[in-house]
């Protein structure tokens, strides 16, 4: 058995919310990227926006993107929750595009050179859950969950979406990544992580051109302040934002 390589540079995109045209030309520009991405993944949250969910089950299938499901992704496959503003339903979708989306795991695990990575799109298989150290708009949101895979040091990583908002939450031996959402609304964008060089560089995307935000270190070389787990939140922080 030939076994794969561990990641040194991955792409990551959050939820798309049928954003097929955003999807299209990020893929296209880690396609062309001078040092290419070992690997592409994504939040999920394919469906229930103002574009097609076909076009994205089919470019994510294309590229080999490590997809998993979002809740939107679940609530369309259940017939539930139709009554949000651009919710597509299941009758309007292909057959291909409805196997996607059925195919979709909830965790994917990936292993990189500089540890394991989770991609999630709430936190674990609770699609719904939130991580928020706190802030002023917005309280504190604790997981459980997550505060177990800080204690069982069986992730270095974990990568997950639902927020919307693209930041870097730090706790002992495991760094949290929000992908943040290609929604023309929610400051679209991506990032890509190198984890040889240690540096996150972040990109602001439209339906045109890809454009360089920003890098910042991977780990803690920007004196963030590091979290003991999410029981310690105290909306006393300076958000790490990748915009």
């Amino acid at each position: 058995m030939t076994s794969t390589p561990a990641v040194e540079r991955l792409a990551v995109i959050g939820d798309l919310h049928a954003e097929h045209e955003h999807l299209a030309v990020v893929l296209r520009h880690l396609e062309h990227l001078e040092e290419p991405v070992d690997a592409i993944i994504c939040t999920g949250d394919i469906a229930d926006g103002g574009g097609s969910v076909d076009v994205c089950c089919e470019l994510l299938a294309r590229f080999g993107v490590i997809t998993v499901r979002g809740n939107h992704d679940r609530w369309l496959l259940e017939d539930r929750v139709r009554h949000l503003p651009m919710a597509h339903r299941l009758k309007a979708l292909s057959r291909t595009a409805i196997d996607y989306l059925e195919s979709l795991a909830g965790i994917e695990d990936i292993e990189t050179i500089a540890g394991r990575v989770m991609l999630c799109h709430g936190v674990g298989e609770n699609d719904l859950a939130k991580v928020w150290p706190g802030s002023e708009r917005m309280p504190p949101e604790r997981s459980r969950r997550l505060d177990g895979m800080i204690d069982s040091s069986n992730y270095r990583y974990l990568f997950n979406g639902h927020m919307h908002y693209r930041t870097v939450v730090a706790f002992p031996g495991l760094t949290l990544i929000n992908a943040g959402t290609l929604r023309r609304d929610h400051r679209p964008g991506f990032s890509v992580i190198d984890f040889r060089d240690r540096q996150i560089t972040a990109y602001a995307v439209n339906s045109r051109r890809v454009q360089p935000l920003l890098q910042v270190p991977l780990e803690n070389g920007d004196e963030r302040r590091v979290w003991t787990n999410t029981q310690a939140f105290d909306g006393d922080w300076t958000p790490l934002t990748l915009y």
